[in-house]
């Protein structure tokens, strides 16, 4: 059975940038060297809270449905909204519960979604 990582190298290395996920350093290098393009992206609140905003909107907004998949399916139902000062953000509700799936979900809508705005000369100073 082929890996995730080696399906996401085979697959969607020539199409999409890959995120790197908290403390992935050695991997990130090793897709680097290899031409694929990683992106840092921390699992903090000031990240995740409004990410996780995001994704909750496109699925209220029936923008965005997950296939039928057992396994995407179950990472879903492990899900928890964790609240805090700042606001909520996607966590898990038990530490053993898998939630990979939902998180890159998260991190893909995001980096689709929050584009700057493009940089417009005004005038001279």
């Amino acid at each position: 059975m082929e890996s995730f990582f080696s399906t996401v190298k085979n697959e969607l290395a020539d199409q999409f940038a890959i995120r790197d996920p908290w403390r992935f350093q050695q991997g990130a290098q090793e897709l680097e060297q290899r031409g694929i393009p990683t992106v840092s992206f921390p699992q903090t609140d000031v990240r995740m809270i409004p990410a996780s905003d995001r994704l909750y909107r496109a699925i209220v907004e029936k923008r965005l449905t997950l296939p039928d998949d057992d396994e995407l399916r179950q990472h879903a139902a492990n899900a928890i909204a964790k609240h805090s000062r700042r606001g909520w953000r996607i966590d898990r509700g038990n530490r053993a519960d898998n939630i990979d799936a939902i998180i890159a979900l998260c991190m893909a809508l995001d980096a689709l979604e929050d584009q700057p705005a493009p940089v417009e000369l005004l005038g001279w100073v």
